[in-house]
């Protein structure tokens, strides 16, 4: 009867450290986007910062593009910048409590294991 409920912890212990591992990567390749927009929208502002106060820019709106002024430009790209950063800050704290579940999991399935062993020794 122990057995029977020693395996079924161990499944389920590791399912919960797949599911775990999973999830880290799937921050990872999130936080790897929001890297990219950030320096897309750095790199972008220093172009428009850069440009002659004569040179017309175009915001793309949909399947459009509406000229825009320079300084609404720039206060864009501003903002999806600092929102980069943002959302890399929450991700990185989520992934960081990601890593505790899993490592928690991880020692737990090691103590398992131990019991077991222990219990087969005797």
């Amino acid at each position: 009867m122990a057995d029977a409920e020693l395996k079924k912890a161990f499944t389920e212990l590791k399912n919960k450290s797949v599911e775990t591992a999973t999830k880290i990567k799937a921050v990872d390749n999130q936080i790897e986007q929001s890297k990219n927009r950030g320096k897309h929208a750095e790199l972008t502002y220093m172009e428009v910062k850069q440009s002659g106060g004569d040179t017309k820019l175009y915001e793309s709106v949909g399947r459009m593009f509406v000229l825009e002024t320079k300084d609404t430009i720039l206060e864009q790209l501003k903002d999806r910048a600092a929102k980069s950063r943002e959302t890399i800050q929450k991700l990185e704290s989520q992934k960081g409590y990601l890593n505790k579940n899993l490592k928690e999991s991880e020692n737990a399935l090691r103590e398992l294991v131990e019991t077991k062993k222990t219990a087969v020794a005797k």
